[in-house]
This record gives structure tokens, sequence and C-alpha cells, in this order.
């Protein structure tokens, strides 16, 4: 029996985790397949300006990816809104001993979802548990349902 296909926000995750992988791999191929090839397309990494355009921002990627003294980075959190076929997922990053919060913006081109917006920028502190010895799982990074300031408190657990 085939397998059904996954709900959207398990494909965003998916495709959000997929991103990452790529980033660590630093795997070109991966990363353009990842990109919208029919909504427009931007970029905003941390410290460089706007990135407009699907060629402009796979430039820029091949950049990074092909530069042998980009440190690690480890994606934590992932957090998704979904509006029909347009989806947001939310995430920290950890860079060496910084953290930074993104967002990537997904649209659905034919039945994949691909990047159609990435930004990702300092934060002010790491989220709750983020120094922690134990590491806690990532879905409890955004686990904040009983508390009345959601707006206010950041996310626990490790950030990537």
């Amino acid at each position: 029996m085939p397998t059904p296909p996954p709900d959207d926000e398990t494909a965003l995750l998916d495709t959000n985790a997929a991103f990452y992988r790529a980033f660590a791999a630093r795997d070109v191929t991966a990363m353009e397949e990842l990109w919208a090839k029919k909504a427009p397309v931007v970029c905003i990494h941390p410290g460089w300006p706007p990135l407009m355009g699907r060629e402009a921002v796979l430039e820029g990627w091949r950049r990074i990816l092909s530069n042998p003294s980009q440190p690690a980075l480890q994606m934590m959190g992932p957090r998704v809104t979904l509006w029909g076929d347009v989806a947001l997922v939310i995430c920290f990053e950890k860079v060496e001993d910084q953290y930074l919060i993104a967002s990537n913006l997904f649209v659905r081109e034919g039945k994949a979802w691909r990047l159609s917006h990435h930004q990702a920028g300092p934060v002010a502190s790491p989220p709750a548990g983020a120094n922690d010895d134990d590491e806690q799982d990532a879905d409890e990074d955004f686990d904040d349902e009983d508390d009345d300031d959601d707006d206010l408190d950041p996310p626990s657990g490790t950030i990537h």
C-alpha cells in the first residue's frame, strides 16, 4: 500500500530541516532545489544587504557554502504558521556561541514547498534552556501553551 502524503505541517518541517541540512553539508545542488522557481525570492543574511531574485539569492548561497571557514550552524525550535499555499517557519539558529532567529517563508509550487524568503538576525538572548547541559527535544522549544504572555516569553530549548 502506498504511503500517504505527509500533512502540510510535517512537509514544511521536513523542508525547513532540508534547508539546514543543505547548509550544514554545503550542498549547493540541494540548496538550489529548495528555493522557489516561480515565486519571487529574497534572502537577508545577517549583516548583508537584501539579495533579491533567484539568481542573486543562489549566488549568495554559493559564496557562503564554498567558504571553508563558514562556521557550523544548528537549527532549533521550528514553529510553523500556515496560510493556505504560504507558510512561515520561525526557528532559532546557533552559530558558534551566538544565537540568531530566522524566518523562512515557504510557498507551495505544485506539490512541493519551496523557500521564497529567508532572513536571520541576532536575538538579544538565547531562548530559555539553550544553555542547559541537558538537551531538550526541539518540539519543546516553543511549548508555552500554559503561559498567559506567549508573545513575551522566548521559547525554551536549544537552538541550531
